[in-house]
């Protein structure tokens, strides 16, 4: 496999200036890394796009056939982005912008890379992982905590006294659901706001590798919106 690529190295170092050849090797690379950590089999149209991509990728044959296949490729993760959610939906995004970079299509790069940063990933990858992990439900206390393992008696009033900074964060998080602004400045404080929560309920629930692991993974997607964010400006 080869050596992974950075969102950064991968659009930021171009403006449709150099050939489609030296595009695809580069996407090679970030679609190998991508492929690492994303479950590519659970959504059909996902998992056919990301495959076409690859094959266009790997062809040997003319710019004009490579062509057809990214266009092929790009219909798939259009189609879905209706049906995937989540991390699945954060890289169909990320699919699709690829695909668009390859055509040398900056303006839809760009509007592809502002969905992938509107994905939740504190409520949508971070909280439904952990409550699917530890069997939380609706009905139970951590509705009103929502911070706690509620199998720790000390990690329920650790909860409770970070409460009022996780409601401050949490009110961050729903003034911009309800705008749904498109600014780039409005989404980077509801991707640093979710930063804040997943890294202050992580510590309530300290020791756990089950916190830690997803904290991890969680923030990790969070770097990579916010270098989408900083693409938009720079590309």
């Amino acid at each position: 496999m080869s050596e992974p690529i950075s969102l950064m190295a991968f659009f930021g170092a171009s403006k449709g200036v150099v050939g489609i050849s030296i595009r695809i090797a580069k996407s090679l690379k970030l679609i190998e890394s991508i492929e690492s950590k994303v479950d590519l089999l659970t959504q059909v149209e996902f998992n056919a796009a990301w495959k076409t991509l690859l094959q266009a990728c790997n062809s040997s044959s003319s710019d004009e056939q490579k062509s057809f296949l990214i266009n092929d490729a790009r219909d798939g993760f259009t189609k879905a982005t209706c049906l995937e959610k989540g991390e699945r939906l954060f890289y169909t995004y990320l699919g699709l912008a690829i695909c668009h970079y390859l055509i040398d299509d900056i303006n839809n790069v760009k509007t592809a890379l502002l969905e992938a940063t509107k994905v939740s990933i504190y409520k949508n990858i971070y909280q439904e992982t952990r409550d699917s992990s530890l069997g939380f439900n609706k009905y139970g206390i951590n509705t009103i905590i929502n911070s706690y393992n509620p199998v720790n008696m000390v990690n329920l009033i650790k909860g409770t006294f970070s409460y009022p900074l996780l409601k401050v964060q949490k009110i961050e998080i729903q003034r911009y659901n309800k705008s749904k602004s498109d600014l780039t400045h409005h989404i980077l404080r509801k991707i640093n706001a979710e930063e804040k929560i997943i890294a202050l309920v992580t510590k309530i629930n300290q020791p756990s590798v089950v916190f830690t692991s997803l904290e991890s993974k969680s923030l990790e997607l969070i770097n990579l919106q916010k270098q989408c964010l900083e693409i938009i400006t720079n590309i």
